[in-house]
């Protein structure tokens, strides 16, 4: 656990980063507890000068002032408090989205390797269990700062009115009422640190223990409440095993839950304990000393409201304080995840060259030698791998499951860099060209395609701002214009029912959407990574043949598990196990009697004759 000073540090600068984002949220949290706390006070101190005046037998004009100041000062605290109160209502639910946006704004630009290795998504999981259990994090620093401005605010302002209350009085003997109340204020904040350091230690004990138990109940809700569960939960019965997974998970979670509920029972009784013994003996040195004649009725007022309060301001303040070293190393993991921090995670690693990529209508991609194992696996996904692309060629690329064929893609897209070897673009190392501009040569349709629950056009175009005109030619092309164009709002037609007025839309037509996406790219290389697995090889067949039709002047690259889906293709290349087999057009493969790709043929064409 850090230090009290390392903590601090850690959320003034999570303070700064916030007031970044913008600048009124700190001063709208702070501000608001400041003057809340305030007021009573201040009213506390007009009070008494008040009774005094009174007692005094001050004439109407001094009582009056008094009066019109107590009212003046109170409705301008007022005021000044309410706006910084809808300031705070306001900012408050923006920060909470603005502090998320920023991490997806991390997951957005980190390199895609890293989305496929476990760490980052680890990290996000950890800033967010943190949250969601205990509140730590950038969330609670402006929460933090509010206590810390209400205990220093409370401590402050009841020592400032009540600080002849521990001052000794000449002829009353050892003041055992005030020993007493300091002894009672000392040891409640000692009482106060030590419970809250032990509930912090219980807390982060059952971030770790709980993680699993919270990873599968939100498995379980979300199978209950997705539609895609919903079939299999009723045709197979499966309400009462569900529920009762749900409830033994549940059990669970509050077993490891009640320790910490039972310390904070335990801690809080204290506390209350000895802060209405403060309060007790306040009373009684308050009054004898009234009954003294050392205290006017006003100051017996102002005296015992301070005191009393002042219990309260330390154990606020002490709780805000160790409040502060519970959030530091949960702040630094946000920091650390959004770069602010002094060991940022390096989620970027590929090696953005300088050069710009060349121009013009030629253009040929060459590996050379490659070799690429996944982070952190000692196996080969592709080994000593030479293969040559060219603009206007259509290539195809087959083989069993696992032989290294999306691998391939992933290094043609640079969404890897080769462990060994290099990939060359018209003769230079594709490393040496600036990354955002080598990807623009590729327009892809994976087989885990994505369509986003966004109107149409935007889905086409990915971008807010289009051709519509280019868009519907795409659609045309695609096989989807017919379609698009029956919509209710045309291009502007949200797609999925996430929206009141969305549409849902079949298997088929995401498809022509993802095909239709690529083609609006106008990229010189287009790549389809068996978008089309789902279908029956007809369709398949029809689609591949329509879309060589589309792109036949661009370099085009087909993946596939069904070879007669790629029959048509100028050069087809062969993977088994991560290496290149074979390469050459359909017929000259099929002619090698015993090669990989013969026998798959043979192997796919006994189940259509």
């Amino acid at each position: 656990m850090k230090t009290f000073f390392q903590s601090f540090r850690i959320v003034l600068h999570t303070a700064r980063v916030i007031f970044r984002m913008d600048w009124r949220n700190i001063p709208a949290f702070v501000g608001d507890q400041f003057l809340l706390t305030l007021q009573p006070f201040v009213a506390l101190f007009f009070s008494a000068r008040i009774l005094d005046v009174l007692a005094a037998g001050a004439d109407r004009g001094t009582v009056v002032g008094w009066i019109l100041a107590a009212v003046g000062c109170n409705y301008g605290i007022y005021l000044l408090e309410r706006f910084a109160a809808c300031s705070n209502s306001v900012e408050g639910v923006t920060l909470y989205w603005q502090l998320y946006q920023e991490m997806s704004r991390v997951m957005m630009r980190a390199d895609y390797e890293e989305l496929e290795k476990p760490d980052i998504g680890l990290a996000r999981e950890r800033i967010e269990r943190s949250t969601n259990m205990f509140w730590y994090g950038p969330w609670e620093v402006p929460g933090v700062l509010m206590t810390l401005a209400q205990g220093i605010t409370i401590t402050a302002a009841s020592l400032a009115l009540a600080w002849p209350v521990f001052l000794p009085v000449k002829g009353e003997g050892i003041p055992w009422g005030t020993i007493l109340m300091v002894l009672f204020v000392a040891g409640s904040s000692w009482y106060g640190i030590r419970s809250e350091g032990r509930l912090y230690e219980l807390k982060e004990s059952a971030l770790e223990d709980l993680a699993e138990e919270f990873r599968k109940r939100n498995y379980l809700d979300q199978y209950i409440e997705e539609s895609r569960g919903a079939k299999d939960v009723r045709l197979y019965a499966q309400k009462k095993m569900i529920w009762k997974e749900r409830q033994k998970n549940q059990e669970t979670i509050r077993k490891l839950s009640r320790a910490r509920a039972g310390l904070h029972a335990v801690s809080n009784g204290v506390k209350g304990a000895a802060s209405q013994a403060v309060v007790c003996l306040a009373y009684l040195v308050v009054g004898a000393r009234a009954l003294a004649g050392i205290f006017s009725v006003g100051a017996v007022v102002q005296y015992v409201g301070a005191v009393t309060r002042l219990s309260e301001g330390i154990r606020v303040l002490v709780y805000s304080l160790q409040h502060i070293r519970m959030q530091g190393p949960h702040c630094q993991e946000y920091l650390d995840f959004i770069g602010e921090g002094k060991d940022p995670l390096k989620y970027r690693h590929h090696q953005d060259g300088t050069e710009p990529v060349p121009e013009g209508g030629s253009w040929e991609i060459v590996f050379e030698n490659v070799s690429f194992r996944y982070p952190g696996s000692e196996e080969w996904a592709l080994r000593n791998l030479n293969i040559r692309l060219k603009k206007g060629q259509h290539f195809a690329v087959v083989g069993r499951n696992g032989s290294g064929k999306t691998t391939f893609i992933k290094l043609l897209c640079r969404l890897y860099d080769p462990t060994e070897g290099r990939i060359l673009l018209n003769g230079r190392d594709i490393r040496e060209y600036r990354y955002e501009e080598y990807q623009r040569l590729f327009a892809v349709v994976f087989q885990d395609f994505q369509i986003f629950a966004l109107p149409l056009g935007e889905n086409v175009a990915a971008s807010m701002r289009y051709d519509e005109k280019r868009v519907q030619a795409c659609l045309d092309q695609a096989g989807i214009g017919d379609w698009a164009k029956r919509q209710p709002k045309g291009l502007k037609q949200p797609l999925y029912t996430v929206e009141k007025d969305g549409v849902n839309i079949s298997g088929g037509e995401a498809q022509k959407i993802a095909i239709a996406r690529a083609l609006y790219k106008n990229a010189p290389f287009v790549i389809l990574d068996e978008p089309t697995a789902a279908l029956d090889p007809l369709a398949e067949a029809e689609i591949y043949s329509g879309f060589r039709e589309m792109v036949e002047e661009k370099g085009a690259v087909y993946i596939s598990h069904r070879l007669s889906s790629c029959r048509f293709c100028d050069t087809i290349a062969v993977f088994a196990q991560g290496r290149l087999v074979q390469e050459g057009s359909h017929e000259r493969l099929l002619s090698e009697e015993g090669g990989e790709y013969a026998g798959l043929w043979q192997a796919q064409a006994q189940w259509y004759q």
